[in-house]
């Protein structure tokens, strides 16, 4: 049997052993401990933590690097992601042919990706070879080498990648939208970039960003598995030690709130589609808020899951959508909510209608005891399910950390959900669940539905192919 398919195995009973992990809280729904962990912050500012687990031996190494798309200079949007998928193609020496054989002649998985707030570099591999984990992780991260022909293949990938999603209406909807709504703040800043800005992404472009932003100040890096913290920590110290620099600004500005009195309505024309996608919402909060927990139950009540109010209206009682749900994202500097929900051109009006109606139940109608009580329900035990791997567990100890949330985040989640009341969610519902101060963004052919849009709204139409 080959090290890539033992690691896949050991993943599966990982996984396995984890879930009988909380099964004893399942009927009392009681608040979860995580296993114990060590902190430390090196010399140089890198922030540390291990946990052993030895259920199985396997190990996953997470380092967060705070360099995200908000960090993205407008004319270079782009270049931190596209910085963090070239951390692989070549590095201390290595071809990128040469690091994937290396990784998974190990039997392992390195990855390396970014979001709007951070880059992420992440692994997983058998706990014998961490010491050869860390020093791939180390050299892919501290001495990328960032080839120009790798750069070239690379930046033509991502492109491609581009280019396809503007086939997609879903998610070139989701896109626009986000953008729209955020206005000139950098998370507006799409984390793949544009095909434009793609192209004027110079090799040199990338290692100036990855020099000025890849630093061990405000770092963290996760190891969680069948290991020894004393070992790992000096290994750590061995690979990461000598990482020095200070970051550029990491600061993003607070994402104000936005308002769009009586309703901005942007239409992106698309003459040839036949459905209407539909997103409706405004600015939020983000993931500092006091209220994470209120909306958590006011977003799974709204729509959620399968069994949502905005589920159940659109896609089981009318038959409008095979889909409608609600989003709550939340970052670093503020966060954004909103619903999500297409049909066909004929049903435009009725189906953003009936958002529009479910927005306003919830602000304005108090939700009973029952509906309150199996959405907690529902909540809380699904969250052990996040706590079931090394994986899992590395993640939490990143975020946590970065975000400023402390352990009682995770420790409590349970309690903290079960205790929220019916004023509460009716609450956070009028704050952040806006109605006649909304954006609201369809792509759809505007000459056949203009005349269901009267009364909606202040209307803006972008032609698709201007965007």
């Amino acid at each position: 049997m080959n090290k890539k398919l033992i690691l896949s195995v050991l993943l599966v009973i990982a996984a396995a052993v984890s879930m009988m992990l909380p099964a004893a809280a399942e009927t009392g729904l009681e608040d979860i401990t995580l296993p114990p962990y060590e902190e430390h912050i090196l010399d140089n500012g890198l922030r540390v933590f291990v946990m052993e687990t030895h259920e199985v031996p396997l190990v996953t190494l997470r380092l967060l690097i705070p360099a995200g798309s908000a960090h993205d200079a407008p004319s270079r949007a782009g270049i931190a992601n596209l910085t963090a998928r070239m951390l692989l193609k070549g590095a201390a020496g290595r071809t990128a042919e040469e690091i994937a054989e290396y990784v998974e002649g190990m039997g392992g998985r390195l990855e390396a990706e970014a979001n709007r707030d951070y880059t992420l570099v992440e692994g997983d591999f058998m706990a014998r070879d961490i010491e050869a984990a860390l020093e791939i992780m180390g050299d892919v991260v501290l001495r990328p080498d960032f080839p120009a022909e790798e750069h070239e293949r690379e930046r033509g990938i991502v492109q491609a990648e581009i280019t396809g999603d503007r086939e997609s209406p879903y998610y070139f909807t989701s896109k626009r939208f986000i953008e729209a709504l955020v206005g000139d703040h950098p998370y507006a800043h799409p984390v793949e970039g544009s095909e434009e800005s793609i192209g004027a992404i110079s090799r040199e472009d990338i290692a100036l960003f990855h020099k000025e932003y890849f630093s061990p100040e405000g770092a963290i890096l996760a190891v969680v598995g069948d290991v020894e913290a004393k070992d790992a920590l000096r290994m750590i110290e061995e690979e990461f030690g000598g990482w020095k620099g200070a970051a550029a600004d990491l600061t993003i500005p607070k994402l104000a709130e936005r308002t769009f009195p009586g309703r901005k309505v942007v239409i992106i024309d698309k003459p040839d589609v036949t459905q209407s996608q539909i997103r409706i919402g405004n600015i939020a909060v983000g993931m500092d808020t006091p209220h994470y927990f209120q909306l958590e139950v006011a977003n799974n009540i709204l729509g959620g899951g399968f069994t949502s109010r905005l589920m159940k209206e659109i896609r089981v009682v009318r038959g409008l959508s095979y889909g409608a749900r609600s989003v709550l994202a939340r970052y670093e500097a503020g966060g954004l909510f909103y619903v999500v929900t297409y049909t066909k051109n004929d049903t435009l009006r009725e189906a953003i209608d009936v958002a529009l109606e479910e927005l306003s139940k919830i602000r304005n109608i108090p939700v009973d005891d029952e509906e309150i009580e199996s959405n907690e329900r529902y909540i809380s035990g699904l969250f052990p399910f996040r706590l079931e791997t090394n994986g899992h567990l590395a993640f939490w100890l990143t975020e946590l950390a970065f975000y400023g949330l402390g352990k009682d985040f995770v420790e409590g989640y349970r309690g903290r959900i079960d205790a929220v009341e019916s004023n509460e969610v009716q609450e956070v519902a009028r704050s952040y669940f806006h109605v006649d101060d909304c954006m609201i963004m369809l792509l759809t052919d505007y000459d056949s539905v203009k005349d269901q849009l009267e009364g909606l709204g202040e209307i803006e139409v972008i032609p698709f192919g201007e965007i």
